[in-house]
């Protein structure tokens, strides 16, 4: 007997309306297709409901990423138009509709859909922070949502570590690199990245625990997946104030210990 839980986008739309996504609205979504059981219509049917629930005036953002191709080349070539999405099969086929807009940071590119696309794209510089599309969506004061997924996909708190020039990261650029621009116009990489010093690993998923207890959070179910929102301000704003007391907040335990004791050696 299949007792695979059956989703239509109908119970999306009632899920993202219980979380108070309203039209007008800007979406910045992380997403498991799989996490929902079967979806009639797929990765499609998310994505529909999603521009639903913010109307025509709203714009839904979705990560883009192609880290692990690109992120420990020194060199690389990143095509826009062509080089697929890394993280799941619903950023996969946003990016690919017609009229979603794509920026051109070789690692950490954003897809966007809406009258607020042009100015999510960002400066295609920094990764997180600063010009990036995530620090406009903080502008903007959109929704933070998460579709069967949780806070260790939560790349917004990368954001507050760029912010606070976390000490166990570091810029590195691409130079050299190449941007294929979807009219085929080859320009040079203006990316950089933050990249943690080997050794050290965070720990997002324990803020699905911490902001709850925050109450910055709003949860609903649909099918077999949780569905997740904040501010995306509320979760800058917060992972920068824990940061501020201490800046290894968001290490997991291990690389909290060895950072100290490194520190502890160094004085």
């Amino acid at each position: 007997m299949n007792t695979t839980t059956r989703v239509t986008q109908s119970d999306i739309a009632r899920g993202l309306d219980a979380l108070g996504i309203r039209r007008g609205e800007v979406v910045y979504g992380h997403s498991s297709l799989s996490a929902f059981g079967h979806v009639d219509g797929g990765a499609d049917a998310v994505i529909d409901a999603l521009l639903a629930a913010v109307g025509p005036e709203g714009t839904v953002v979705m990560p883009a990423f192609t880290w692990e191709r690109n992120h420990a080349n020194p060199v690389v070539e990143f095509d826009v138009a062509n080089d697929a999405s890394e993280v799941g099969r619903i950023t996969e086929v946003f990016r690919r509709r017609p009229g979603v807009r794509r920026n051109e940071h070789v690692c950490h590119s954003t897809a966007a859909f809406g009258p607020a696309a042009e100015e999510v794209m960002g400066g295609s510089v920094h990764p997180f922070a600063f010009d990036a599309s995530l620090y406009k969506c903080y502008e903007l004061n959109s929704w933070y949502v998460f579709l069967g997924c949780g806070f260790s996909s939560g790349t917004a708190l990368h954001t507050a570590e760029e912010i606070m020039q976390v000490p166990y990261r570091y810029y590195r650029d691409f130079e050299g690199s190449t941007v294929i621009r979807p009219d085929g116009t080859r320009v040079p990489s203006v990316s950089i990245e933050f990249l943690r010093e080997e050794g050290y690993t965070n720990d997002f998923a324990k803020m699905d625990h911490v902001f709850e207890a925050d109450g910055i959070l709003h949860r609903t179910r649909v099918g077999a997946a949780t569905l997740t929102a904040a501010r995306i301000c509320d979760v800058i704003d917060g992972g920068v104030r824990y940061l501020t007391h201490d800046i290894c907040y968001l290490m997991d335990e291990p690389s909290r210990a060895r950072w100290y004791a490194n520190q502890h050696r160094e004085e």
